[in-house]
């Protein structure tokens, strides 16, 4: 009788404390190598994204061009100018970049003649130079898309 009774004690007997820290030890180590991935892999997500939508409204700008013989408006940053409609979404151009910040458009102003960007955008340099390698020339002091000012970073146009 004694030891059937240690027999069910030992049978609902739980994980011992070295057993979960040694659980808790890998899961903690695991996590370690997949955060810094995990943060690369959204960064240079952002990036092409950013990109992706740069060269999207760059797009739409030229066509707008075209079919009207001007130059998109020069709005404050986050206003959607009302010549554009039709061309791209006004949700689209007044909701955040996926950088951060907001949309604008240039024109003769910040030594372009008309421009598409970003201002004040959340990530760092280091992140649109990112962009800057996959849409353009890995510079962002010359090329197609430049950083125009301190927080600044656009798709020109036309000089």
């Amino acid at each position: 009788m004694i030891s059937a009774k240690r027999s069910i004690k030992r049978s609902k007997r739980g994980f011992t404390l070295i057993e979960l820290l040694i659980v808790l030890t890998v899961i903690g180590l695991l996590a370690a190598l997949a955060v810094p991935t995990f943060l690369k892999v959204t960064r240079n997500w952002r990036s092409a994204a950013l990109g992706r939508d740069i060269r999207t409204l760059a797009t739409a700008s030229e066509t707008y061009i075209l079919e009207s013989g001007l130059w998109p408006p020069d709005t404050t940053s986050g206003s959607f100018p009302n010549e554009m409609l039709g061309y791209f979404s006004e949700r689209f151009f007044e909701s955040a970049t996926p950088m951060g910040g907001r949309w604008d458009f240039e024109q003769f102003d910040s030594g372009v003649t008309s421009a598409v960007g970003v201002v004040s955008p959340t990530l760092d340099e280091e992140d649109l130079a990112k962009t800057d390698e996959i849409i353009d020339d890995e510079n962002l002091a010359t090329g197609q898309f430049r950083k125009l000012a301190d927080d600044r970073y656009f798709w020109v146009i036309a000089d």
